[in-house]
């Protein structure tokens, strides 16, 4: 079986989505025009919007850690992906986002 690319998904400071390849869209079930200038929480569960906006705010500190999460198709359906985010500076070094690469995983929870 062919491995399927990464889905790329660039959220900006605001949390909204700047970027999104064709392959984090079909994890989304959703188009890559449909993605950009939306906020990124929207692919989140609300019981799961605390816990992302800690993830976010670790990368916003600069954490590189990968990490594995449940987002929100756009049918409503869950799809759980192993990320790797990394934070994006500008030379001064303020935040400017996350690039994310992201893929779907076998595990169907948090727990190893």
């Amino acid at each position: 079986m062919e491995r399927q690319p990464d889905g790329i998904w660039i959220i900006g400071a605001d949390a909204k989505t700047v970027y999104a390849n064709e392959r984090m869209a079909e994890i989304l079930g959703t188009s890559p025009s449909e993605m950009v200038g939306l906020a990124s929480f929207a692919y989140v569960f609300p019981e799961d919007v605390d816990a992302a906006q800690r993830l976010f705010d670790a990368k916003v500190r600069g954490d590189t850690k990968p990490f594995h999460f449940k987002l929100r198709r756009k049918d409503g359906s869950a799809v759980w992906v192993d990320v790797q985010g990394t934070p994006m500076h500008n030379a001064a070094g303020e935040f400017k986002g996350i690039v994310g690469t992201f893929s779907v995983s076998l595990r169907t929870t948090t727990g190893d």
